[in-house]
């Protein structure tokens, strides 16, 4: 099978989609909106210029749309994915190609559903696609609420790779030692490291033991070292910056929690991976979470922008500790049955062979 996946250079996990189906023996090329890294298929680069961001350099991607159109024709796939309805999504309605499948990740969608342009957009580029994935039930609902028809949709996320985030030995938590915390999240404003510095201010104040692991990059990174700074955290924090993905299952075995105050999610596999390897998930109340985690069960769960309950939370699992052994273990088995990376794979290639023949069939 031909498949044509669609998105901007930078999208992080676009790589475990091209590297599955290119393995799995099939025909994979990738068209980028925007330039990005290196790939292991044939890639075509149509963005214009190399200043680009997901943000400020949206306005050229109608630019690249035309050579997008160009190419699928040239290419003629069996299929075309295209990721980030606002991007992928909307180059795809451009090309007019069938049978298309459009991701829908999370802020495409949260934001874009808000916009008096977005939205109607949103609703034209789903109406256009064969199918529609989401990556979560969440996300799944919000498209249902544009008048999409359920049948088109399809509730899959990519997964992780559930060998190689292992749960690792002894996940119980002691009073006697430092507690180890990690947050693997960009550093973008709407996934709450500010909450979680404010949280250990309130920490530090009363007295626990901790010590916080901030990974990644992100436009919000200055503004958090200085916050870091003013609050007199610096020998509790760690900006560890952008790390091979190869390292993050040694960096989260070496933690005790995982923390995120996100305001919004799909699926977040940075939750999953977390969730493999045992380490206890403290998180923000969303739907995205929730779905995952029972407060007090298999995690807790604070509400969104709410330092003190996230410390709050922190402090009830330094005084229970008990609950982060308990929960390893289910984890890791919701993970490996709702999660698994080849699982969902397989599944996402038996979507593409319907909607291949459906439209040989349409012929």
């Amino acid at each position: 099978m031909r498949i044509c996946f669609l998105s901007h250079g930078q999208f992080v996990h676009i790589g475990a989609y091209l590297d599955y189906f290119d393995n799995a023996g099939h025909d994979v090329h990738f068209i980028s909106l925007t330039p990005g890294p290196a790939r292991n298929v044939p890639t075509y680069n149509t963005g214009f210029g190399s200043n680009y961001s997901t943000t400020s350099g949206k306005w050229k991607y109608p630019l690249s749309m035309l050579r997008v159109r160009r190419l699928v024709r040239q290419l003629k796939p069996d299929v075309l994915h295209a990721h980030y309805a606002t991007s992928g999504g909307l180059a795809s309605l451009f090309t007019g190609f069938h049978p298309t499948i459009v991701t829908v990740h999370g802020t495409d969608l949260t934001s874009g559903r808000k916009s008096i342009i977005w939205r109607p957009l949103l609703k034209r580029i789903f109406e256009n696609a064969d199918c529609v994935n989401t990556v979560s039930e969440g996300l799944t609902n919000m498209v249902l609420e544009l008048g999409i028809p359920p049948g088109k949709l399809r509730t899959l996320s990519l997964g992780i790779d559930t060998d190689r985030f292992s749960l690792s030995g002894n996940r119980s938590i002691c009073k006697d030692r430092t507690l180890r915390l990690v947050c693997t999240r960009r550093m973008e404003r709407h996934y709450g490291h500010h909450t979680i510095i404010e949280a250990l201010a309130i920490l530090k104040q009363a007295g626990v033991d901790f010590h916080v692991t901030l990974l990644g990059d992100g436009s919000s990174q200055p503004d958090l070292k200085a916050q870091v700074a003013n609050a007199e955290l610096g020998e509790y924090v760690t900006f560890l910056g952008e790390i091979e993905n190869q390292r993050l299952p040694e960096i989260l075995h070496e933690h005790d929690v995982y923390l995120s105050a996100s305001w919004w999610d799909g699926t977040s596999l940075s939750l999953l991976e977390a969730m493999a390897t045992g380490i206890f998930p403290i998180v923000s109340d969303i739907e995205a979470n929730s779905s995952w985690l029972k407060h007090g069960v298999n995690g807790l769960l604070h509400k969104v922008d709410d330092a003190r309950g996230l410390a709050d939370c922190i402090i009830q699992l330094v005084d229970k500790p008990r609950i982060a052994a308990a929960a390893a273990e289910q984890n890791r088995q919701l993970v490996v049955a709702g999660a698994d990376r080849k699982t969902s794979m397989k599944r996402l290639a038996s979507i593409y062979q319907d909607l291949v023949s459906a439209t040989q069939n349409d012929t």
